[in-house]
């Protein structure tokens, strides 16, 4: 069984559109090593990050479609190349985006977020059989438009690389001077204006007030689409500036984008993260990560967050900044932290979530056969 998997996002490390380049591969990989009637093939645009899929099949020719300009010669041969990849494919399967040729291949479409126009319009243009979401909360914006018996809760799942952490110090120094005494609040998001990094550097400036040993991280941009560079570059000025009219320097760390591998170990540093989407969340992978190495989350429990991890013990929902500042000065030793770990990690396995796609794939390919 082929399956070929249309991405517009690189599959760079370092460019993490909302984790799914993480999710798709890992995910993958161990559907093939459980499954070997399965193999994927990738096609998404440039990118030569090798390294990081080297045990996966993906072809990064693909033109970026969202580019500000392309020649007609880079459709045709985005198209050209689809189409060679479509005729040996058993199954399509697509993320966040509509197949861009006809195709009478069975189709898979994974919804992983409702804030964009393009990703919204795929579950209405892509002519998909069946169709993935993260959560009850994506099922609930979209079965009244879908037939709902081809629709299908499939969520997010732990990276096995959360598991049992240890906190190396000099690795955490390759990014920034790591010191244990401070308590550091993370706030682990790409620079954009939704993320809330103006309300962290608030929430911070009151907790210094009460404790100067906090200490907020922020991430610089990552690798990313040409169509973002000069975005969120411009963006993380804009709050560096902020940072400097509060007279906040001295606690508030920008660093380098963290490597995957080592995310694990920045969640577990953390005293808290905050998570200050205002948007219609889908799932929410940095509230999961941080919750499975047992830190902490703020959050305003927008969209599928309070399904995801409920809140009470690891995750609490706020309203304003004095709030938050109350949950945080009172430790995360004094919350049943464990708890919720535990049961993140228990329902949220890698193995279960691996067999739900496998089934998926089954029907799909049996359905094509038949």
């Amino acid at each position: 069984m082929k399956i070929l998997i249309y991405l517009y996002y690189p599959m760079y490390e370092e460019h993490l559109a909302g984790g799914v380049q993480v999710w798709i591969k890992d995910l993958i990989e161990y559907i093939e090593q459980k499954d070997k009637t399965i193999k994927f093939q990738i096609v998404c645009p440039d990118g030569n990050d090798y390294e990081f899929v080297k045990n996966i099949n993906v072809d990064h020719s693909l033109i970026d479609m969202e580019r500000d300009f392309l020649t007609p010669r880079d459709i045709y041969n985005n198209m050209n190349l689809i189409k060679q990849y479509e005729k040996e494919a058993d199954i399509i399967w697509m993320i966040d985006r509509n197949f861009p040729i006809e195709s009478t291949k069975p189709k898979l479409l994974s919804l992983n977020t409702l804030c964009y126009e393009r990703e919204l319009m795929s579950i209405f243009q892509s002519k998909w059989n069946k169709m993935v979401v993260l959560t009850q909360f994506v099922k609930n914006q979209v079965v009244d438009y879908v037939n709902s018996s081809e629709l299908f809760e499939i969520p997010c799942y732990v990276d096995p690389i959360f598991l049992n952490v240890e906190i190396d110090a000099n690795i955490m120094n390759k990014y920034f001077d790591y010191n244990p005494k401070y308590k550091y609040i993370l706030f682990p998001h790409r620079p954009d204006p939704d993320k809330g990094h103006f309300t962290a550097i608030d929430i911070l400036k009151e907790l210094i007030k009460k404790n100067k040993n906090y200490r907020l991280l922020i991430p610089l941009p990552p690798q990313a689409k040409e169509i973002n560079v000069d975005r969120e570059n411009s963006f993380i000025n804009e709050v560096k500036r902020y940072v400097m009219q509060n007279n906040m320097n001295e606690y508030v760390i920008f660093h380098e984008w963290i490597n995957y591998k080592d995310i694990p170990m920045y969640y577990k540093i953390g005293e808290f993260t905050l998570f200050l989407s205002k948007l219609p969340e889908t799932f929410g992978l940095t509230l999961l990560n941080s919750v499975s190495v047992g830190t902490p989350v703020l959050s305003y429990g927008t969209g599928a967050l309070n399904e995801v991890v409920p809140p009470g013990n690891a995750h609490f929902n706020f309203k304003d900044i004095s709030t938050a500042v109350d949950i945080i000065l009172k430790g995360k030793e004094n919350f049943d932290i464990d708890k919720d770990k535990e049961n993140v990690i228990k329902k949220y396995d890698l193995d279960i979530i691996a067999n739900k796609y496998i089934e998926l794939f089954k029907e799909l390919y049996k359905g094509e056969k038949l």
